[in-house]
């Protein structure tokens, strides 16, 4: 008698679990290679832009290509991890040591930056393959870009209610 309970509450909720997966985020997202290339071609088309352009993929998830021929920011983000992947090309980026003032206005709360650079920090070659993890609160630019322009996958994950900064 219990299993036969057991197994009645169980069908009558299934078509509850079904309804439940029709709900919310997808089970994946998926966006071309030719579909993102072709929206950065787009956005670089008719802007210039110290941030580069990105094509968000899903919330905090982007590709981003930033060009040469434009002055590079040097930000900090107080609560956010930043996961970049080098897709294509290759530049200097600068990581840590401190941004130099005076600090430019700035859209989000989560990106404190400078067109000054920073003083001090890690320079390194990176180039297509390469992974970076930026801590909260860690510096970083493009001192150099090598070629016309570098693109990356950047995951900017909110992990802090309050500023975090290693320095």
């Amino acid at each position: 008698m219990k299993r036969l309970l057991i197994a009645t509450l169980l069908l009558s909720l299934f078509p509850l679990a079904a309804q439940a997966q029709d709900v919310g985020a997808p089970p994946g997202i998926f966006m071309s290679n030719t579909d993102i290339m072709a929206k950065l071609d787009a956005a670089a088309a008719t802007s210039a832009s110290a941030g580069g352009w990105a094509v968000t993929i899903s919330p905090g998830v982007s590709v981003r290509r930033r060009s040469s021929s434009v002055e590079q920011y040097a930000v900090l983000h107080p609560f956010s991890v930043e996961v970049y992947r080098i897709l294509e090309g290759s530049g200097t980026l600068v990581t840590g040591g401190l941004l130099n003032l005076p600090l430019a206005d700035s859209p989000d709360p989560n990106i404190i930056r400078t067109e000054n650079g920073v003083t001090g920090g890690l320079a390194r070659k990176v180039s297509a393959g390469d992974v970076l993890v930026l801590q909260p609160g860690t510096p970083h630019y493009f001192s150099a870009i090598d070629g016309d322009s570098i693109t990356y996958m950047e995951s900017r994950i909110m992990i802090a209610t309050h500023p975090i900064q290693y320095q």
